[in-house]
């Protein structure tokens, strides 16, 4: 994979969008997408699974399709080809495409305050950036590609 694609793969700020479950070819809408396929109607006979197999856990499956919805219609294309989806007001992409550089390491001022992150999100947003600047690019992809996104 060159450069260019893992860019199109990793935002600025480090995280993989195609891994994100709002991303319109990731796995998880992907999945998502095919789940809803094979589950049809099944809404139809939840209540009747509920009375026949005497397992409460179907009264909960409105509550799971409408999750399972959820997944399957986001559909962002990455950071570098829109404002992220998830986090409406994150700093990051302006700062990126104002100051002309692929990732946040890059910038003279990381790490900063401009990304509107909270706590968690900040602490993995150095820490994948300090990753990448130690490795290269082109390793972080590897090493990380497949890896879940929500560990």
């Amino acid at each position: 994979m060159t450069t260019e694609q893992i860019k199109d793969s990793i935002a600025p700020c480090g995280l993989c969008c195609e891994t994100c479950f709002a991303h319109v070819d990731g796995d998880i809408r992907r999945y998502s997408v095919k789940l809803k396929e094979k589950l049809g109607n099944f809404h139809i006979n939840a209540k009747r699974f509920e009375t026949l197999l005497g397992d409460p856990i179907f009264k909960k499956y409105a509550e799971f399709k409408e999750m399972l919805d959820y997944f399957a219609s986001e559909a962002c294309t990455g950071c570098r080809n829109e404002q992220c989806k998830l986090f409406k007001n994150c700093g990051v992409r302006g700062c990126h495409q104002e100051k002309q550089i692929d990732f946040c390491y890059q910038c003279d001022e990381f790490p900063c305050d401009k990304t509107n992150f909270d706590t968690a999100l900040y602490n993995g947003w150095v820490q994948i950036n300090e990753k990448i600047k130690e490795t290269g690019i082109e390793n972080f992809y590897q090493k990380t590609q497949g890896r879940p996104r929500y560990l």
